[in-house]
């Protein structure tokens, strides 16, 4: 993988091999927890179960400190949709909801694991299918298939794949295949290409900056640590067509920003085939700033 920040090579380590130690994972029915060694520290990267069914990614932190966010807001992505012939627009998917588990699976060294702890040698899969049902008359418009995999050779990284197949006609007025909620502690500032900018610390603006065509961002705050969030092409965002420039960051919170990989936003409504296929590979890399 080829990361664009090549100005920042002298400066980023990304969270390097667990040096041939193993993992835990510890799993209940609402929550999953991966914890992989590096050096003298720990990465955990937690996963969690909403109320109807899904499970999502919830946060990734350093010693029990969370560098991304910790609001359950979405990472993998969510529609704001509707069938051509229905007349409300609604939330699909991730944290909002309107999403049926269809089968999942924790596999931890190719063994797949319900409950409990286990040792982990190689490797964390989860894989993951659901149904996107549009609220009026509990219609199924959609199908999606996620991957995720955590190799403890890279346990700072997390890859993610998912491809939502449409089964309707559909209007969409929104859409985002990949996001990354940061505790501005740790990431208020940020850099898309040549573009830099930051955020005040503990205060809401409301604001929305970066709107850069990209395929990678680097988020880091002033205690060293950052994430490099990236999607592997940018056909994956439709080439940014049906957005106001690109990727974004939003001042959502006092203590949190978030970024958006959007494919279809504050651009009108884009009509949607039955039978399209919206692919996606996003990848998700825990950083120190030396």
């Amino acid at each position: 993988m080829i990361y664009v920040f090549l100005v920042f090579l002298l400066l980023l380590t990304p969270v390097g091999a667990a040096q041939g130690k193993t993992g835990l994972f510890h799993k209940t029915e609402t929550r999953a927890y991966l914890y992989v060694p590096w050096e003298e520290q720990t990465v955990c990267w937690e996963f969690m179960r909403k109320d109807w069914g899904i499970w999502n990614i919830y946060a990734v932190s350093i010693n029990k400190e969370y560098i991304s966010g910790t609001s359950g807001t979405d990472w993998e992505y969510v529609y704001y949709a509707k069938p051509v012939e229905s007349s409300e627009l609604a939330w699909m998917g991730g944290n909002h909801g309107n999403e049926t588990l269809k089968t999942l699976e924790f596999l931890v060294d190719s063994k797949k694991i319900d409950y409990g702890t286990v040792e982990v040698k190689r490797n964390l899969t989860i894989v993951e299918t659901t149904d996107l049902v549009y609220p009026e008359g509990s219609l199924v418009v959609g199908s999606v298939v996620r991957t995720y995999v955590i190799d403890l050779s890279e346990p700072g990284k997390m890859e993610f794949s998912q491809e939502t197949s449409w089964h309707e006609d559909m209007l969409v007025d929104r859409a985002f295949m990949c996001m990354l909620p940061m505790m501005k502690k740790h990431g208020r500032h940020f850099q898309m290409g040549d573009f830099s900018d930051s955020f005040e610390d503990r205060v809401r603006t409301d604001g929305r900056k970066g709107f850069q065509m990209v395929t990678e961002t680097l988020m880091y705050g002033d205690h060293n640590w950052g994430i490099i969030a990236g999607i592997k092409s940018l056909e994956t965002v439709d080439h940014y067509k049906h957005t106001s420039g690109g990727a974004y960051v939003w001042d959502l919170a006092a203590d949190q920003v978030k970024l958006y990989y959007p494919r279809v936003v504050f651009n009108g409504i884009v009509p949607v085939q039955k039978g399209e296929v919206w692919a996606n590979q996003s990848y998700y890399v825990l950083t120190y700033l030396k």
